[in-house]
């Protein structure tokens, strides 16, 4: 009986829980909801702006930070690629290779009419308008063939912004009747480039690259410009002066052609690599001081063993000093620049 109770009391008591909450959800389902606050129309643009501004804020940040702590190595890269855009041209990969194809075609030729034809058509895909189609080569009683053996690259020297002289070691086999003979000289380039392609724009040369030699011999100036002299003694002096510093600028050492050649940059000689046998010719112009002269000479030199000959252009600059002349200057080209823009 008491069990019989106590569930009783038991089941109003979970009748009376069930009831409470009941009348409790009730109670809150019969509240007013409450609205949502009614935002005007620029909130959203105004949200949206300070989301844009910290964001450009952020990215501001960022660039600075990647600014300061980039590495040296990225700066200097940065340099290089703004230096390379810069590059002069005749100073580039490309024009190396087109000087090495040109040195190879000219170091090739059969002593024949149709050789020398051969050679001359060649030659046309290298060199500016105006050149021998020789390309200085003497080719009258030449008796030796010739062919490449090797052609090893040594430095360039950048002349101006689009001018270059590029200087290879060259081996040539030199073949007559049943003699043979090897045959090395440094040989330099003169290139150019136009804007759009390159070009031979004046007569190679042999040099001694000891020291570094090199002779800027170009005409793409205009001469006019220039003041002839009119004194035909002193004309025929500097002739006999050049006559006398070629003969000592082929064969003898620093020492004896320092006393004919003051210009700093070029000390040596060409060290018995080439015999002097002329001056072809000589234009001598006003310098930019009483005394001095600029000079425009061809010299015809001839190479020891196979007697081949070759004509080269020098553009120098010469002096009177006390009771001599010497040459200042071998390669004259930013000089006669100067002079020409006055």
């Amino acid at each position: 009986m008491n069990k019989i109770q106590k569930k009783k009391k038991k089941q109003t008591g979970e009748s009376q829980k069930v009831g409470w909450f009941e009348r409790f959800k009730k109670f809150v389902k019969a509240q007013p909801k409450k609205e949502k606050p009614r935002r005007p129309k620029t909130y959203t643009v105004r949200r949206i702006g300070v989301f844009t501004f910290w964001a450009l804020f952020a990215f501001m940040l960022l660039v600075v930070f990647i600014t300061v702590t980039s590495s040296p190595e990225s700066a200097e890269t940065r340099n290089e690629k703004q230096a390379e855009v810069k590059r002069n041209p005749a100073t580039k990969p490309a024009a190396i290779q087109f000087a090495k194809e040109f040195t190879r075609d000219y170091f090739k030729w059969q002593p024949t009419n149709d050789g020398w034809n051969d050679r001359s058509k060649r030659l046309t895909n290298y060199l500016a308008e105006g050149l021998d189609e020789q390309a200085g080569l003497v080719t009258e009683s030449l008796e030796w063939n010739s062919a490449i053996q090797e052609i090893a690259y040594q430095k360039t020297d950048e002349i101006t912004d689009k001018k270059s002289h590029i200087i290879f070691k060259v081996s040539s086999k030199m073949k007559k009747n049943k003699e043979t003979k090897v045959v090395t000289k440094d040989f330099v380039v003169p290139v150019v480039h136009n804007g759009s392609t390159y070009g031979v724009y004046e007569l190679p040369f042999v040099t001694h690259l000891k020291d570094g030699t090199d002779v800027e011999a170009n005409r793409d100036f205009n001469q006019t410009n220039l003041a002839s002299i009119n004194d035909n003694g002193e004309v025929e002096n500097i002739e006999a002066f050049l006559e006398t510093f070629f003969n000592s600028f082929v064969q003898d050492s620093e020492d004896q052609l320092s006393y004919m050649l003051t210009d700093k940059t070029h000390q040596s000689g060409l060290n018995g690599a080439l015999n002097f046998k002329g001056v072809n010719s000589t234009e001598v112009y006003e310098g930019n001081k009483a005394g001095q002269y600029f000079v425009i000479s061809e010299v015809m030199f001839e190479e020891p063993v196979t007697k081949m000959q070759m004509n080269s252009v020098y553009k120098l600059v010469v002096e009177k000093k006390d009771d001599h002349y010497v040459v200042s200057r071998l390669n004259a080209e930013q000089k006669i620049k100067e002079k020409l823009s006055e």
